[in-house]
């Protein structure tokens, strides 16, 4: 009989321990701050001569996008408003372009609920973000148009990365 209380009890701290271990390990809660922007393709938009797949070193537009994770369920996000994108291709020399228009002098955000639907999975309204260590990624798919030099055609379509990282 004590044998098996004891085991039920070696069970029983098992169980706590490693439940506790794996919450600590996926804490969402925090602020994560966007850090990769990328349609994998190099821009040099900021034309320093150099060009770059990540669009936040290219470009001064949402400088402080963040996610806010509460202990409560809901998210929020804070960032400055910007005009979108356009993308387009040279007809000349098929090299890619972005016209960029900052306006940094308003704020746009939302509120939402989250859900962990797996131990690396996080899920805002329909939106899946994956979680591996310190960074949370989502994937817009098809959801950036590439478009000829005058704006008449599209001429394909790339996803769009967002990557978070953990403040």
């Amino acid at each position: 009989m004590n044998k098996i209380l004891a085991v039920c009890f070696l069970i029983c701290i098992i169980g706590m321990t490693t439940s506790c271990s794996d919450e600590s390990e996926h804490d969402i809660v925090g602020v994560w701050l966007l850090t990769t922007r990328t349609v994998d393709i190099p821009f040099d938009v900021n034309q320093d001569g150099e060009s770059n797949t990540n669009l936040t070193k290219e470009i001064d537009c949402n400088k402080e996008e963040t996610l806010t994770f509460k202990n409560n369920g809901s998210v929020f996000s804070g960032n400055e408003f910007s005009n979108p994108l356009q993308y387009y291709k040279e007809d000349t020399t098929n090299v890619y372009r972005i016209n960029s228009d900052c306006n940094t002098e308003g704020i746009i955000s939302f509120a939402s609920e989250y859900n962990i639907t797996d131990e690396d999975t996080i899920k805002i309204s329909d939106r899946v973000y994956v979680l591996q260590q310190n960074t949370l990624t989502t994937v817009y798919k098809n959801a950036v148009d590439i478009y000829n030099e005058d704006f008449t055609e599209v001429l394909e379509t790339k996803d769009l990365t967002l990557v978070y990282t953990k403040q």
